[in-house]
Parts: C-alpha cells; sequence; structure tokens
C-alpha cells in the first residue's frame, strides 16, 4: 500500500497536520523523523522539509528514493497574494519559482497540479465550511515580508499565493510520475508587512542576529503577537480541512487523481 505523502515545512505546519491524523505515530524514513498513520486501508507519512527550496528538494528526493508514494502534496501556510482572510483555504493550480534580480523574474518550468486531487480538496473545504480559492502559486527562495514586494511579485506571477517549498515538492513529484497538489492556508495578507526580516533567522547562526532585531525594534513584538494569532487560525483550519480530509478516505469517498 503506497502512502500519501504530506509535507510541511516546519514544527508548526507539522503539528497541525499531526492533529488531523492523531493515530499515527512517530516514525523514521529515509533517516527522516516522520509521522505515519497507517488505518482501514489508508496510509500517510507526514514528513517536515524544513524551510526553503533546497532543503524541500533534499528531503523530496530522499523520501521518494526510499518508498514509492501514491500521491504527493504541500500542505501548511501561505501567503495570499490576492484579496484574502486569514485561515482561507488556498489549492494551487500549478506552481512556478520566481528570484528576484532587483525585479521578479519566473524561472524554470510550470509544475502542474493534479486536477482530480484539487477538485476533491475544493469539495471538501466548502464541506468544511472554509472559504477556498484555486489558482497559480509562486515560490521563491528568501521571505518575502515586505507589502510593496508581495504586490510585485504577485503582478509578476499573476499567482493567488506565495509559499517556499511547492514548487521543489512538485518538480520531485513530477519527475517520478506522482500526482500533486498544493494545500494551504492563508497566514499572511497581500497588503500587509512582516514584522521582521525573518530571512535572518534562516542564515547561519542568524538566531542572535534575528533576536537582535527583535531588542531593537521593540515594536515589532506587537506585530509578532498579530502574527502569531493569524498562524494559530491559519492552523486551526487547516487542521480542520484534513481531518475531513482524512475521513473522507476512510468513509470510502475517493480522494481521486485524474485519469
Amino acid at each position: 500500500m503506497k502512502p500519501v505523502a504530506i509535507f510541511a515545512a516546519t514544527r508548526w505546519e507539522l503539528r497541525a497536520l499531526h492533529r488531523a491524523f492523531p493515530t499515527a505515530r512517530a516514525a523514521t524514513l529515509a533517516g527522516l523523523r516522520c509521522f505515519a498513520d497507517d488505518r482501514a486501508g489508508q496510509s500517510y507519512r507526514l514528513i517536515q522539509t524544513g524551510i526553503g527550496p533546497e532543503a524541500a528538494a533534499r528531503v523530496a528526493k530522499a523520501v521518494m528514493d526510499a518508498q514509492a508514494m501514491e500521491s504527493i502534496i504541500s500542505a501548511g501556510f501561505a501567503c495570499a497574494l490576492v484579496p484574502a482572510q486569514v485561515g482561507d483555504v488556498m489549492i494551487g493550480s500549478q506552481s512556478v519559482f520566481a528570484r528576484s534580480t532587483g525585479c521578479w523574474e519566473i524561472q524554470g518550468d510550470v509544475v502542474a497540479c493534479d486536477d482530480g486531487l484539487n477538485e476533491e480538496m475544493r469539495t471538501l473545504a466548502r464541506e468544511t465550511g472554509l472559504p477556498v480559492r484555486a489558482g497559480r502559486f509562486v515560490s521563491v527562495a528568501t521571505v518575502v515580508g515586505r507589502a510593496e514586494e508581495k504586490q510585485r511579485l504577485a503582478r509578476t506571477a499573476d499567482a493567488v499565493a506565495l509559499d517556499m517549498e511547492s514548487q521543489a515538492l512538485g518538480a520531485a513529484a513530477r519527475q517520478r510520475g506522482v500526482p500533486f497538489a498544493i494545500v494551504r492556508t492563508v497566514s499572511d495578507l497581500l497588503d500587509e508587512d512582516l514584522p521582521l526580516d525573518f530571512n535572518q533567522f534562516l542564515r547561519p547562526l542568524g538566531w542572535p542576529k534575528g533576536l537582535g532585531q527583535v531588542l531593537a525594534h521593540p515594536g515589532s513584538l506587537a506585530g509578532l503577537n498579530r502574527l502569531r494569532k493569524q498562524s494559530s487560525l491559519a492552523a486551526e483550519r487547516l487542521t480542520g480541512l484534513f481531518t475531513r480530509y482524512a475521513a473522507a478516505r476512510l468513509e470510502g469517498r475517493g480522494i481521486g487523481v485524474s485519469s
């Protein structure tokens, strides 16, 4: 039985997914810690990639080299690049990668998401009572924190949402002929700045510099608290959607792929 592999970047996103699969147990796959859930003919692996496209590509390759998967889902949080509310569900129709070299440029191939998976996830989101939007995702290699940069990226990519891992995960899935979906909830909005430059935390020895930002700009604490609340709501909605997803599969409702 091939599992569904559900990838998330951070432990907070993975924790939200784990709550949707409460019987999942700690396991190891390809030397990586994950959660495994095998019940009633259904199998899932919940896997943390780390942040960014390089980490996602590395983990996806290791996982799929070790075990064949039924499908791949990029899950977690996203930044809305269209008018939306925190907690809204964003489903990817396709993914592209953008890099900034003074201005945003789309690089590489477009990765298409599976139509069958997308339609089922849209149906489940509506059944759960969650607002849902489908469209192109754009992935980037650095955190985009300023509203004006988000807006420029939205215009360049013609995308509904922004993340850092989906393009890499989709490319790995396509290479192996595995159906791919992007299912994320909105944690930050198009017209708001992030309270800090979170790229500081992603660099080697970045945590001291990141904490230094907080100490140097104590006003950022209010923004961090706002982001914490938004992420909490996004996590709650993510848990609710994947709880419904797991239940639908147990009920025998086909969360199928396009033929």
